[in-house]
């Protein structure tokens, strides 16, 4: 089962500013845990690259531990690449794929929505800390 949460705007080609990351995440069924085992612990990294497609970039992954599943994270601009590269392991994995922000990212988006509060200038209030 492939969970893909994307919107058509990341069809779209992404600018040198506009990184589009993603969080992936697996699980392995404990009847598929051996087959992909297999299949992945003979890949090298030559393999890894053939696997992902010239365009998309892994910056980390993780496993946990047992083997049970993990997560990845990855920059892409094409969903339909993205999706290509998940349908190669869609028949073991249980995989799940939504789009993350890094922080500054995330802050941009914040700024200016009407929710926001306006602090006095240059302070930084955070819930729960003490002055």
């Amino acid at each position: 089962m492939i969970k893909i949460y994307l919107q058509n705007s990341l069809n779209k080609k992404a600018s040198k500013y506009n990184i589009m990351l993603f969080q992936i995440s697996w699980n392995l069924p404990s009847q598929n845990r051996v087959p992909c085992w297999n299949v992945f612990g003979k890949m090298t990294p030559v393999d890894d690259l053939k696997d992902t497609g010239d365009n998309i970039k892994v910056h980390g992954r993780w496993h946990v531990l047992g083997g049970s599943g993990g997560i990845c994270i990855c920059e892409c601009d094409s969903a339909e690449e993205l999706n290509t590269w998940m349908l190669n392991w869609s028949p073991l994995c249980d995989i799940t794929v939504v789009p993350v922000v890094d922080d500054a990212s995330a802050r941009r988006s914040l700024q200016g929505k009407p929710f926001m509060q306006n602090d006095t200038a240059g302070e930084t209030k955070v819930a729960g800390a003490s002055a």
